[in-house]
């Protein structure tokens, strides 16, 4: 890769820890959220600044998710590297929330470094530089929000699933949202401030604000080692589709093997957390 692409991962690499970082701190103190306009009580506002440290790292994402697209012209390369962010997930259950850690997520882990550097070893740039079809992409976009969204309306009502469906509800809003960052950019010549005169950002930001909201409401029910997983998988997959059809984007065959790598990665990384609470769940109290 160019060195400017590598920069571009490295952007993308520590956007993806913040967010998944943030999401963690978001649900180990969404609770103090349920105390409405009390959140500043005495009681409440360590918890509820903690809440806010989340908030702030997630919001981060947004700069650093588009400075790494400016350098890498790829939303699916940039997407794939937030199975990285999981690491990060796992080191801060391990030191602030005094989890164990064995061996399945040490090889979740080195998956997920694998499958990432096999998407950045055989990255290339585009030979013809970048052209987007909205019409193509809002098709696409909706055919996911079709698939996905009643799901998360059965969860919804049905009070069941919540980390699953609001997961992959947010999952898939978050890949939106990196292909609008691109399209942002290529509409504005690569100009990173000059992006903010077309409306591809904005509706980016409104669509990051849903997201969110559907996490906390994830968090609410389901912990977060179902729910952050849900969602990093399906923010990578999301857009290696939507990719194909606003860019024409075709991946090498070994870099969709390595997205593959990075999503079982991310399995290995969560599967025992999210049965050690499937099984919490169904013990006699």
């Amino acid at each position: 890769m160019k060195p400017e692409m590598w920069l571009g991962v490295l952007l993308a690499i520590i956007a993806s820890t913040n967010l998944n970082v943030g999401k963690a701190i978001q649900k180990w103190k969404v609770k103090v959220l349920g105390n409405g306009r009390a959140v500043l009580a005495p009681e409440h506002r360590r918890d509820f600044f903690i809440w806010l440290l989340g908030f702030g790292l997630t919001a981060s994402c947004t700069v650093i998710y588009s400075l790494a697209l400016k350098y890498t012209d790829k939303p699916s390369m940039v997407s794939s590297l937030n199975g990285v962010g999981m690491i990060g997930l796992v080191i801060f259950a391990w030191l602030v929330l005094k989890e164990k850690i064995g061996f399945q997520e040490i090889g979740g882990a080195l998956c997920v470094l694998l499958g990432t550097t096999v998407m950045g070893y055989f990255d290339q740039p585009p030979e013809k530089g970048q052209a987007f079809s909205l019409s193509r992409f809002l098709f696409s976009s909706i055919i996911m929000v079709v698939i996905f969204g009643p799901p998360a309306a059965y969860a919804w009502r049905a009070k069941r699933f919540h980390g699953l469906a609001f997961g992959a509800a947010a999952g898939v809003i978050l890949g939106i949202c990196l292909i609008l960052g691109d399209m942002a950019l290529v509409e504005a010549k690569d100009n990173f401030l000059g992006q903010l005169k077309n409306p591809y950002p904005y509706a980016a930001i409104i669509l990051g604000i849903a997201a969110l909201t559907i996490t906390q409401f994830a968090f609410w029910r389901a912990p977060a080692m179902i729910v952050v997983p849900t969602i990093n998988s399906f923010m990578i997959l999301c857009p290696v589709v939507l990719d194909y059809f606003t860019f024409g984007t075709i991946l090498k065959p070994l870099q969709y093997l390595g997205v593959g790598i990075i999503v079982v990665g991310v399995v290995l990384l969560t599967y025992t957390e999210a049965q050690d609470h499937i099984a919490e769940k169904k013990a006699p109290a």
